[in-house]
C-alpha cells in the first residue's frame, strides 16, 4: 500500500469519525450537560419487528402533533405544572432566550428526539401495555440549547 493510499484511506476514516461525532453531539450534549424534566408520557404505537423491540412513545402535554406541515427547527417552551411535569406552551420558530425548551424537527408531527424507549422485547411489551392502560412520566435531560435525551421511563 503507498503513502497517498494510507493518506486517503485515513482521511475517509477522519470524515467518518466527525460525521459520527456530529450526529450524536446533540443528544450527548443533553446527557452530558442537560438539567431532568419530567414530562406525561403515553404509549403511541405498537413494537415494530423490522426496528427492534421499542416502545413509541406520545406526550400529551406536549404539542407535538401540528394542524399542518411546519417546517425547519421549531421551539417549545416549557412552563411546570402543579404536579411537577412540565407542558409546552406553544409551538415558536424564534429560539427562546430564556426557560426550559425542546429544539425539535418540523413535520406533521414534531421529532425532539425523545419519542422512542428502546427496551427488551418482554419489557416493551410490558411498558405498551401499561401506558395503553394509563399515563406514565419520563425523565428527560434538556440541555442549554433544548436538546433532549429520554433518560428513564416510569409506566406506574
Amino acid at each position: 500500500m503507498t503513502k497517498r493510499t494510507r493518506t486517503r484511506i485515513a482521511l475517509v476514516a477522519a470524515v467518518q469519525l466527525v460525521l459520527v461525532g456530529v450526529a450524536v453531539a446533540p443528544r450527548l450534549s443533553a446527557y452530558a450537560t442537560g438539567e431532568e424534566y419530567l414530562l406525561q408520557v403515553a404509549g403511541l404505537d405498537p413494537i415494530d419487528p423490522f426496528r427492534g423491540a421499542y416502545t413509541q412513545l406520545d406526550y400529551p402535554d406536549l404539542q407535538l402533533e401540528t394542524r399542518r406541515t411546519v417546517e425547519g427547527e421549531v421551539f417549545l417552551p416549557l412552563e411546570q405544572q402543579d404536579d411537577g411535569t412540565w407542558r409546552s406552551t406553544a409551538v415558536v420558530t424564534d429560539r427562546p432566550d430564556e426557560g426550559p425548551y425542546l429544539a425539535c424537527e418540523g413535520g406533521w408531527r414534531l421529532s425532539c428526539g425523545i419519542e422512542s424507549w428502546f427496551t427488551s422485547d418482554d419489557e416493551a411489551r410490558r411498558l405498551e401495555g401499561a401506558l395503553a392502560a394509563c399515563t406514565g412520566t419520563a425523565t428527560v435531560k434538556i440541555d442549554s440549547r433544548g436538546h433532549a435525551a429520554l433518560v428513564d421511563l416510569d409506566a406506574g
